[in-house]
């Protein structure tokens, strides 16, 4: 929707286009050409379990780069953002105008010299097996992380409906892809300009991954989100839109 330079907004793992609805509104689309689409196994698109991997997906993002036929604004959230730190890896940016990356990390994992993982390798391992497994009791487990404070019950309903429409094979394959990457090493390989968002709530990538973010890509901004966690887009819409339109000016 809209007019102007593209954004195009690649969700997390697991989820559609559709957490995306407050950044389809006016505010937004009269300044931006907005596009939004589901990854392979979410929402709308194909319930596949191939190609679930971030290799794929960054291509995956290629091929939708190229579709829109000019360089863009990229927008990745969560889980959204391995791919997209893969694109860089893979094929530069020389088709990026900018990144936003919100509530993202390069390493997800814990291990000895890094401590803003969220998961230890044998609680990966049972997280992984519980999504192919039951992918209904997995997503009602995550979903509430990703909200601040008590969030509404029909919120919470709501994205746990959205997210059991993956497809739990590929979404475990997916998972198990991301969990295991490292991408602390593309860092200095990012030269646009780069805005790193984080709610000041986040316990679902821990908020000390934003600053890292900030301090290792260089020229790049930071905006904390107050009272909001991991979705800051949905909780707090017109700061986290302020945030970006400011950076995109």
């Amino acid at each position: 929707a809209g007019s102007g330079a593209p954004l195009v907004i690649l969700p997390g793992w697991g989820v559609s286009h559709r957490w995306f609805k407050e950044q389809f509104t006016a505010e937004m689309t009269s300044r931006f050409r907005v596009i939004c689409y589901d990854p392979r196994g979410q929402g709308d698109s194909e319930k596949t379990e191939r190609g679930q991997r971030m290799g794929r997906m960054a291509a995956d993002l290629a091929e939708v780069i190229a579709s829109v036929g000019e360089p863009v604004h990229v927008l990745a959230w969560s889980g959204g953002g391995s791919p997209v730190l893969q694109y860089v890896e893979l094929f530069g940016t020389g088709s990026l105008r900018s990144l936003v990356l919100v509530g993202a990390g390069p390493r997800l994992m814990k291990e000895p010299d890094w401590e803003l993982g969220f998961l230890e390798l044998a609680d990966a391992k049972n997280w992984v097996d519980l999504i192919r497994d039951d992918v209904n009791a997995a997503m009602g487990s995550l979903a509430p992380q990703f909200f601040a404070g008590d969030p509404a019950e029909e919120l919470v309903e709501w994205a746990i409906a959205d997210m059991v429409r993956c497809h739990p094979a590929g979404a475990s394959r997916a998972s198990w892809d991301f969990l295991n990457a490292d991408y602390r090493d593309v860092l200095d390989r990012i030269d646009v300009p780069t805005l790193v968002v984080s709610g000041d709530q986040d316990v679902s990538v821990p908020a000390g991954n934003a600053p890292y973010l900030h301090e290792h890509i260089s020229g790049s901004r930071l905006a904390v989100i107050e009272d909001a966690a991991h979705c800051p887009f949905l909780e707090q819409p017109r700061a986290f839109n302020a945030a970006v339109i400011d950076f995109l000016a």
